[in-house]
């Protein structure tokens, strides 16, 4: 019988502007549970996703100083729809005053939960850290607490896990090539596009991209930035796609329907990871196709930029434990 321990290593602490810290066990560990939360800071106005997440400027999981993780809150939101297959919920998404918002992310080292063939291994105690860099003086909420929550596989043995850096970049108008790390397989690489077309213009900062191997094209000849983007959508079915479909009525005291702030006509101006995209090789299809950059002499993106805003590249590695 294989044996797991949840536990809590961070509760309800209130946050302030900078970094924090945290040991982690030395056991196995499938994932760590990370829940925000906050109040509302105006009536009739409540905390955007983006706002939430804007508080959490970076997330990272380090071995002995070298990063296994390391991306944004938005970014960690964008890889548990990549891993899970469905955006994470927000609780109480109400505009009164006060009110209490809670999300929780997952801060994955497998690419299912409980996964005792992939998961981090085992450490000695102080090389593993959780480090946080928050800003929590953002607009649209007061406060920011946190709960933070860790599982720990005791029998696993797992061979890899996975392993998610940021490459940050600013694009041109035109082709422009981004290095990729090379050494480990592939299940995927998320990206972030500041521009994308959800106003009345076409503009993308990721217009369209090529994978090459080698100086040769490999998988993604080349796809548009919409194509790519809607096939990660299709997969998602994502719950904010229908958040202005849900209206909220109240009754005055003869029975009058008043409609409150949250009731909205039927659109949807984006989603709310609009500005990501996915190259997969082995998420939502057969783990076949997993590319392998070990003994490349290089291997990159070929990008078509639509303006010069900035983008973000995250690999999507499989490691071997360490």
């Amino acid at each position: 019988m294989s044996r797991f321990i949840h536990s809590i290593l961070r509760q309800d602490v209130t946050e302030s502007d900078g970094t924090v810290t945290i040991d982690l066990p030395t056991h196995p560990i499938s994932h760590i549970i990370y829940t925000v939360k906050v109040l509302n800071a105006v009536a009739n106005t409540k905390a955007t996703l983006a706002q939430i997440l804007g508080g959490v400027e970076k997330v990272e999981v380090l071995y002995k100083g070298s990063a296994i993780l390391s991306m944004s809150g938005s970014d960690l939101y964008a890889l548990n729809c990549v891993l899970f297959g469905k955006e994470p919920w927000q609780e109480n998404v109400v505009n009164t005053d006060d009110a209490t918002r809670m999300l929780t992310l997952i801060i994955p080292f497998g690419t299912s939960m409980y996964s005792s063939e992939r998961c981090l291994f085992s450490t000695k105690k102080g090389e593993l850290q959780l480090k946080l860099t928050l800003d929590v003086a953002d607009t649209g909420y007061d406060g920011m607490i946190s709960q933070i929550e860790v599982v720990e596989l005791v029998d696993a043995s797992a061979s890899e896990h996975i392993k998610v850096t940021t490459l940050n970049k600013t694009a041109v108008v035109g082709d422009f090539d981004v290095d990729l790390p090379i050494g480990n397989r592939y299940l995927g690489i998320l990206l972030f596009s500041t521009t994308v077309p959800t106003g009345t213009a076409w503009t993308t900062t990721i217009d369209k991209i090529k994978l090459m191997l080698d100086n040769v094209q490999y998988g993604y000849a080349e796809t548009n930035w919409e194509s790519l983007h809607g096939m990660l959508m299709n997969r998602l079915s994502p719950a904010g796609a229908w958040g202005e479909k849900f209206h909220r009525f109240t009754y005055d005291p003869t029975l009058t329907v008043v409609t409150s702030a949250d009731t909205d006509t039927e659109e949807q101006d984006n989603s709310d990871i609009a500005n990501y995209a996915l190259l997969d090789f082995g998420l939502g299809m057969s783990e076949d196709f997993i590319l392998d950059s070990k003994g490349l002499s290089r291997f990159h993106l070929r990008i078509t930029g639509g303006d010069n805003e900035a983008l973000r590249i995250l690999p999507i590695e499989l490691t071997k434990m360490e």
